[in-house]
């Protein structure tokens, strides 16, 4: 079988009847339709992590409470209320709660680094910050400006649970999601709650969603990607199943699939096909119906995992949906479909028009390449406090005074038949790990470090055709410089994501005869041990040698001495992952992912993993290699 699939197929069962989710529903705040489902679905479960479970009224009590205590605190008037907590239900609770309130909430990831969480606090505006205990250290460093703090855990329990009844508009504004910017700062993206309930709308109807649904949530709470989740399980009485990928990597995550029969599951494709990599070739997950792999192109290799891994009648959805649009169209793939080239990002939904322009503005034909635009009513209200670049990107649509045309940046292809595949971006940002990257944000940060006087940074695709940022730096005459320092300086103000996989240090920028960048006089990045704080020190003892040799092939170098950082080689989350889990297929031995950030180095490594064999049985004496020695 090789299709395209356009719309919800045959195969998308129900598990049991489901209520349509109409046009009238729309016409409401996110809060009222989220109580409605509280009234329908009281006690049923709504969230269950590993440290709690809340059913709808748990939920919403909490929600109401600490409405009332934001309103006390500052009043009716709409601004921005920043969250910050640890991945799990507080977050969730609270941005229902700022949303009763008729405010609006930005997310900010702890895990980010502190000057660019510095940033978008400032940015937005915001004068309160909900957050959690864990968290105070954290947000007492953020701002040197006096901010409001609610500690969500020390909510007076004499607060009323009882719903506000306030009258809020479907067309008020309700969260700002910001993603990487040309300017070298991320920017805000506006969203109402109308948009969010069209888009939990279509999830809704194409999905045939009930309150027996159960969802995977492990993606960031900053990233617009979980907005399909969180409001596609509360607007219909389903329930969330936060896992923490950052804190426990792969290693539970079979299980807490298998445990908690998880029916929906959303995810990255490089974050899916790194999961499948690390299970046995006849495991399956026969509860989930339906496998959302987006955010980023998909590879046919990642049609024929879902089809090892994933049992009939579940299906495969690969959308396109900009932060700026939530989603935009999608492609439905029944299990079993073999596909012969990559899979189309498929059909727009009943709301969205999908343009392709050329550079003029005018439409090209079919079956040549043009700019992804997206005209709607239902896209995003602009950029925070951006004008200019609102104006930039949204066009008002000539045809419907209510409704405006996005220029996604992205291009694309249709058929015929009007299925649309993705062929890339038009300028050089990219998708990596499912986040849009602005090369010229990390390339500013590059040219701030003390010892580099130029940057440049592209994306090339590794062996398996994910996309991977790769540094090109040019060092100042005067100051000595190491890809240590690189990588520690960059991560104080960009996150870990667009931290580059490879630096790569070369004398100039090259330039092309009539003064245009010359990207492809760049050289490929080397297989070479890149430039550390430390010096190399080789294996000396059988153990060493193999951890080496895994960090190799892992990290694409010919050589990795025993006291060599992790981080400092460019080991990312994903990375350290696989790491994990060639560990231990090599040893025997189940290693959590903290492991590798206690002893990230190959001696420290060997060194807990003899011990971990020592208490298992299975030790063997250290042996050494011949002309090998530490110094």
């Amino acid at each position: 079988m090789d299709a395209q699939v356009a719309f919800p197929p045959m195969e998308i069962r129900p598990i049991c009847p489901y209520t349509p989710f109409t046009d009238r529903d729309i016409e409401q705040s996110i809060p009222e339709r989220f109580e409605k489902q509280v009234r329908l679905y009281g006690d049923r479960l709504a969230i269950k992590s590993a440290e709690n479970s809340l059913t709808y009224n748990d939920l919403n009590a909490i929600a109401n409470r600490l409405a009332r205590k934001i309103l006390a605190h500052r009043g009716n008037h709409a601004e921005a209320v920043a969250l910050m907590f640890e991945h799990g239900a507080s977050v969730l609770a609270a941005m229902l709660g700022v949303l009763k309130t008729g405010k609006f909430y930005l997310v900010l990831d702890p895990s980010y680094p502190r000057e660019r969480l510095a940033h978008m606090l400032a940015d937005s505006g915001a004068g309160l910050i909900v957050t959690h205990t864990q968290i105070l250290p954290l947000i007492a460093t953020l701002s040197n400006e006096a901010k409001d703090v609610l500690n969500l855990d020390a909510l007076e329990g004499s607060l009323s649970d009882e719903n506000l009844g306030l009258n809020l508009s479907p067309d008020a504004l309700a969260m700002l999601i910001y993603t990487s910017g040309s300017t070298g700062q991320p920017k805000g993206v506006m969203h109402s709650h109308k948009n969010v309930l069209v888009d939990a709308r279509n999830f809704t109807n194409a999905f045939y969603i009930s309150s027996h649904d159960r969802w995977l949530l492990y993606t960031s709470m900053s990233f617009a990607h979980s907005v399909r989740t969180i409001y596609g399980a509360f607007l219909n009485g389903s329930a969330i199943f936060p896992y923490d990928l950052k804190k426990k990597g792969f290693g539970e995550l079979a299980d807490w699939l298998l445990s908690n029969k998880i029916t929906l599951m959303r995810s990255l494709p490089t974050t899916f096909r790194n999961f499948m990599a690390t299970l046995p070739a006849e495991m399956t997950f026969p509860n989930i119906r339906i496998l959302t792999v987006g955010g980023e192109p998909a590879t046919r290799a990642d049609v024929d995992l879902f089809n090892q891994h994933f049992c009939h009648p579940s299906v495969l959805v690969h959308p396109l949906g900009p932060t700026e649009c939530l989603t935009v169209c999608w492609n439905f793939i029944p299990h079993g479909t073999r596909l012969q080239d990559k899979p189309a990002v498929g059909y727009p939904l009943q709301d969205k028009t999908v343009l392709l322009l050329d550079e003029s503005g005018a439409e090209v034909p079919v079956g040549e390449i043009g700019e992804i635009c997206v005209k709607s009513r239902y896209i995003a209200l602009g950029y925070w406090r951006d004008p200019e670049r609102t104006k930039a990107a949204f066009l008002p649509d000539p045809h419907d005074s209510t409704g405006r045309i996005y220029r996604t940046g992205d291009l694309g292809v249709l058929a015929k038949d009007g299925c649309l595949t993705h062929m890339g971006r038009r300028d050089f940002q990219m998708k990596i790990r499912g986040y849009r990257v602005d090369p010229s944000e990390i390339e500013g940060a590059l040219r701030t470090i003390d010892g580099v006087s130029d940057a440049v940074v592209v994306g090339r695709e590794n062996a398996i055709g994910e996309k991977q940022l790769i540094a090109y730096y040019v060092p100042t005459a005067t100051a000595p410089i190491t890809v240590t320092k690189i990588r520690n300086d960059l991560a104080r103000v960009i996150p870990d994501f667009m931290i580059p996989d490879a630096f790569v240090r070369i004398d100039a920028i090259p330039y092309t005869p009539n003064g245009k960048f010359d990207r492809i006089s760049l050289p490929p990045p080397a297989r070479e041990r890149p430039v550390l704080r430390v010096a190399f020190v080789p294996p000396a003892t059988k153990i060493e040698d193999e951890i080496a040799q895994i960090w190799c092939r892992i990290l694409n170098l010919d050589c990795i001495g025993v006291n060599d950082s992790l981080l400092d080689l460019g080991a990312n989350s994903l990375k350290m992952t696989q790491i994990i889990n060639r560990l231990r297929d090599e040893f025997q031995v189940e290693l959590p992912l903290k492991a590798l950030f206690e002893a990230p180095t190959i001696a420290k490594l060997a060194i807990e993993l003899d011990a971990r064999k020592v208490r298992s049985g299975t030790c063997e004496p250290p042996q050494l290699i011949v002309g090998a020695s530490h110094d």
